[in-house]
């Protein structure tokens, strides 16, 4: 199966009206254990590397060994240089491989958005490389967990102002701000859908969901129903994966345990929580079609 863009499994996602994950690759375990799952259950998949959330494992290391995973998976893998700040560092995520690349000018005023994102959409179509960009303010951080609340309602995306940001910069996906937080959502969750409606009636790219993780499980079908075709997920992943290890830890004898058998524990983890993500996200079973 051939390494794809992002372009290539969200455009059947929207028409299908399902999503399909990204999960942070930030390392070997996360990486085998996402791509097991993707195979075993016939899901589309996009290997994401993000070098704020992982500041350790250097781009040139990483990205790579994302983008070896999806050449030699059985499905359809797209490999995402996620929140990229910078034209170097989208041209960096380019040479090493990387099938689609992710430029963030959110915090920039419109025009400057709009001008930066261009920029890069013309150098990454150049190379075949699709372009995510972000509209709004998605506030949160799955870097240092829960230091900020959720953004105010007046830096949401505006549906308006979307169409014309797609239309001017030619990004072949938007990430957009309806109430979604990085990290851990605090107190009750506020999702504006009717925004999500709006938007994606007035754009035809997919759209994306950052802070996709952590949320009540009743709502995902809602979700992306209401037009949300890339689910961005890690933080409650993180999360069970320390718990997960400190069970590992306090059932093993401190004698017979060794590095080894951690990693082996955390491959299942990230398996075993790739498949739930699939299934929350509807896109199990999608590549018998």
């Amino acid at each position: 199966m051939p390494h794809v863009s992002i372009t290539d499994i969200l455009v059947p996602a929207r028409q299908g009206r399902y999503a399909v994950p990204s999960l942070l690759a930030g390392n070997l375990e996360m990486a085998v254990g996402f791509l097991a799952a993707a195979e075993e259950t016939c899901s589309p998949l996009i290997l994401a590397f993000n070098r704020h959330v992982t500041p350790d494992i250097p781009m040139e290391l990483g990205l790579p060994l994302a983008v070896l995973a999806a050449q030699r998976a059985a499905v359809p893998v797209a490999t995402f240089l996620d929140h990229g700040n910078s034209l170097d560092e989208v041209a960096q995520a380019i040479r090493l491989g990387a099938s689609s690349v992710m430029f963030d000018g959110s915090s920039l005023p419109y025009e400057e958005n709009v001008r930066q994102t261009r920029e890069i959409v013309r150098m990454a179509h150049a190379t075949g490389v699709a372009v995510e960009g972000e509209l709004g303010s998605i506030a949160g951080s799955a870097v240092e967990i829960g230091t900020a609340q959720a953004a105010p309602e007046s830096s949401f995306t505006d549906p308006q102002l979307a169409a014309d940001f797609v239309k001017r910069t030619g990004v072949d996906v938007l990430a957009i701000s309806f109430g979604n937080v990085h990290g851990p959502y605090r107190g009750e969750v506020h999702l504006d859908l009717e925004r999500v409606r709006a938007i994606a009636m007035l754009v035809e790219v997919p759209l994306a969901m950052h802070g996709g993780s952590g949320l009540d499980e009743s709502l995902y079908p809602e979700i992306i129903a209401s037009g949300i075709s890339k689910l961005g997920y890690y933080t409650a992943m993180g999360i069970s994966a320390v718990a997960q290890l400190r069970r590992c830890l306090a059932e093993a004898s401190s004698e017979t345990l060794a590095y080894h058998h951690i990693i082996a524990a955390m491959v299942r983890h990230f398996h075993a929580e790739a498949k739930r993500v699939f299934k929350l996200s509807g896109c199990m079973g999608r590549m018998h079609a």
